[in-house]
């Protein structure tokens, strides 16, 4: 599923970004740019699958991927693909990932996935009165919810024991087995310690990255088909306490937002805040990106929005450089940025992640 990944944000880019470029989005770096290029390349549902992704693996990659044929690599930055890697991704056979929605949802799955490892691991202790474990999960706030959640069900846990496998049977039950039995290798129980990335990697005859890449669209999964259903997966649900709809927008964006909604310029912000104006630039950007009903149209008017898009639509083409030369310079490259986040987040489709 990684190389298959690596290959469709190739695909969807087309030359047009580099290969760090793919190494943020999937990273889930929190800047305009990549923002930009999640919505720009339709590339949302793996924005921040795999936050532990490091430089030197992706690089590896994309290295075996143009030795293979897949893709090839110009100027030593910029990846296209290729008849054969169309070939892979065409016949490609492993499972799916239609699951991601990391644009939208990363940060709750996150939180989601870590409630669940430790709600496991502590249900199946204090089933079997073994009150004396090591935390598997070290977050302090996820360790004082899942003690909250025993501290109101210790009177019953053999019963949430029982109906937890119950919902994780019933939902693994429609993934790939490679899937599940990934998942459930991770686990640690009371008698078991759950397997490492590399021993699950052996097990499996797959890549670590593999198992990483599948054991997070398990997690996207178990997510959104409990958000979907609670009262199916009651035990799962509890794991969703708290988590409120996803606010991509950094806190440092949200500062400057707010100083937009005051009515201030971008002057005036950058003076107040003590930053660069091209930062201040970048919150906009972003702001344009996942604000609803954002105005652009105190930096930019109808007119010159519209000459902006139509040459964008006309050489086919998200790379800002073109679109700069099109238009002979006119405009400068912070309104080009920020007509085109305007454009891809009204063309957002509202669909959290794929059914089929």
């Amino acid at each position: 599923m990684f190389l298959y990944i690596i290959l469709e944000c190739v695909l969807q880019m087309n030359g047009e970004r580099t290969i760090s470029g793919i190494f943020h989005l999937l990273k889930g770096k929190r800047s305009s740019q990549t923002l930009q290029d999640a919505r720009s390349y339709k590339l949302d549902q793996y924005f921040g699958i795999y936050p532990s992704l490091s430089r030197q693996v992706l690089e590896a990659s994309t290295k075996r991927a143009a030795n293979e044929q897949l893709i090839s690599i110009e100027n030593k930055q910029f990846a296209v693909l290729i008849k054969k890697g169309r070939d892979y991704m065409a016949n490609y056979e492993g499972p799916p990932p239609k699951y991601f929605s990391g644009m939208a949802e990363q940060g709750n799955v996150r939180e989601f996935q870590d409630r669940l490892q430790l709600f496991v691991q502590t249900v199946t202790h204090m089933s079997m009165e073994n009150p004396s474990f090591l935390p598997i999960v070290e977050q302090l706030k996820v360790q004082q919810w899942v003690k909250k959640q025993y501290v109101v069900n210790k009177g019953r846990i053999k019963d949430v024991e029982a109906q937890l496998y119950l919902e994780l049977a019933t939902l693994l039950n429609q993934l790939t087995r490679l899937e599940a039995e990934l998942f459930t290798s991770r686990l640690t129980g009371e008698s078991i310690v759950g397997e490492t990335r590399g021993q699950l990697a052996l097990d499996h005859n797959i890549s670590v990255e593999d198992v990483d890449i599948l054991l997070s669209h398990v997690s996207y999964f178990l997510y959104h088909q409990t958000k979907d259903s609670p009262s199916c997966y009651p035990e799962l649900a509890r794991c969703l306490e708290g988590l409120s709809s996803s606010n991509l927008i950094t806190q440092s964006a949200k500062r400057t937002y707010q100083y937009l909604e005051r009515g201030f310029c971008v002057e005036d912000i950058a003076a107040k805040r003590q930053l660069k104006m091209s930062t201040i630039q970048d919150h906009v950007v972003e702001a344009a990106l996942v604000v609803p009903n954002f105005s652009i149209r105190p930096f930019i008017s109808e007119g010159d929005e519209k000459r902006i898009i139509d040459s964008a639509e006309t050489l086919q083409t998200k790379r800002l450089k073109k679109i700069y030369e099109s238009l002979e310079g006119h405009f400068s490259y912070f309104e080009l940025r920020l007509v085109l986040a305007k454009e891809q987040h009204a063309q957002k489709e509202p669909t959290p992640y794929a059914t089929s």
